[in-house]
């Protein structure tokens, strides 16, 4: 878009001529509006195994109130390949667990690190839990209240993980 602006009116009334500083500051925030995009959302299913796609990479991908323990497996990592995995779907921790898996376990791991939010009334802290980066392709949100984590491709063999999960208990990385 041009900026074809020149001239502006004043507060009483009359007319001001822009100089090329205005125009080139009206003309960064016309391609700056032109470039804002809010991100595509992508809901998952209520299953007990499902595979997150490469092609949900840059979207919000919204994990439903699951009615029993549910794996979300991770595509083969690529080198800056993004997920953002939220849930929040249930009014109340209802007893079941989000699992996030490599697509290809004792061969793709996770390295970065979680906090956890402990929603437990009498002492509500926050930890972090690591993932080591070489042995780490399991992680077990145990009855998630909420949580936003992200995925992102390190190499060809490991993600970066990085976020944070309220629930009662903390969340688990491991083998």
């Amino acid at each position: 878009m041009a900026n074809s602006i020149k001239k502006v009116s004043t507060r009483d009334g009359g007319k001001a001529h822009l100089g090329n500083i205005e125009q080139a500051a009206i003309s960064g925030v016309e391609q700056g509006l032109t470039q804002l995009k809010y991100r595509d959302v992508k809901v998952q299913t209520d299953t007990a195994a499902e595979t997150l796609s490469a092609a949900d990479a840059g979207k919000i991908i919204v994990i439903p109130n699951v009615g029993q323990d549910s794996v979300y497996s991770l595509p083969a990592p690529e080198v800056g390949l993004h997920l953002n995995v939220v849930g929040f779907g249930a009014l109340a921790a209802d007893g079941h667990d989000v699992s996030f898996h490599t697509g290809t376990l004792n061969t793709d791991y996770f390295h970065g690190a979680i906090a956890h939010h402990d929603s437990n009334q009498t002492s509500q802290t926050t930890s972090i839990v690591w993932a080591d980066g070489d042995s780490n392709d399991k992680i077990k949100l145990d009855v998630p209240e909420a949580f936003d984590v992200h995925f992102m491709g390190k190499s060809s063999t490991s993600w970066y993980v990085w976020g944070w999960m309220m629930s009662a208990t903390v969340v688990t990385i491991g083998d």
